[in-house]
């Protein structure tokens, strides 16, 4: 969830401040330690960044204010070579900026100890994600010019991993993640409310998403599910 608060700071310092009362300056030999408390987390009043944590959630709302300049950072254009799978995320680039469709990417992954990984990958939150320098950002350049191989991470939409048995369900700006008892699992897309399912079986809400699987020289097979956005009227 974007922060919008700490726009109203000027640097990292006044932040910090904003968690001070009158008692720490009364019991407390400094300002300095004042400060240090509040790092600590010494407070009742929320979960206070760290330094980093503060200027990111910066650089997070500031691109929102002012989104003119990321709305055409496009990542394709730096596609080399004609592997299927970039091809296919290519393709589908702008239309999920756009937000005409939403693609969500299924990715397994052999590594090195014999066992995979796995998971969905919400495309268009992944392109924005790198945009904005957020956590675990994802280089699409690097990606399109195969220089770097996607894979699947906890932070997505769905994660899991096959050594440990460990599965991560991650609900984003764009969908709630459900596990059906009947349809197996569904992705609730929050645009639109429509059900996705990403499993082979039929289900009353096939219709909603086109299933295409890729053989890739790079990943072997990509399973891509593309929504197509229905706009309120």
């Amino acid at each position: 969830m974007t922060d919008f608060n700490v726009v109203k700071y000027h640097n990292y310092e006044d932040y910090l401040r904003s968690f001070a009362i009158v008692q720490d300056y009364r019991y407390l030999p400094c300002h300095r330690t004042v400060r240090t408390v509040t790092k600590l987390g010494y407070r009742d009043n929320g979960n206070v960044y760290n330094e980093e944590q503060f200027l990111m959630a910066r650089k997070q709302v500031e691109a929102l204010l002012h989104p003119s300049v990321v709305l055409h950072a496009y990542y394709s254009p730096y596609l080399k070579g004609d592997d299927a799978a970039l091809v296919a995320l290519a393709e589908r680039e702008a239309p999920n900026v756009q937000q005409e469709i939403s693609t969500i990417i299924f990715l397994e992954v052999h590594q090195k100890s014999g066992f995979a990984i796995s998971g969905y990958i919400d495309f268009e939150s992944s392109l924005r994600n790198f945009r904005l320098d957020g956590p675990n950002a994802v280089n699409w350049p690097a990606i399109f010019q195969a220089r770097k191989l996607l894979r699947p991470q906890p932070s997505d939409v769905v994660f899991y991993d096959w050594r440990s048995r460990k599965i991560f369900a991650n609900d984003n700006d764009n969908y709630t993640t459900v596990a059906h008892a009947e349809h197996g699992l569904l992705f609730i897309h929050k645009g639109d409310h429509k059900l996705i399912p990403v499993t082979n079986r039929r289900t009353p809400f096939y219709s909603n998403v086109k299933r295409t699987m890729i053989k890739s020289e790079l990943y072997g097979f990509m399973i891509l599910y593309d929504h197509t956005v229905r706009k309120k009227t």
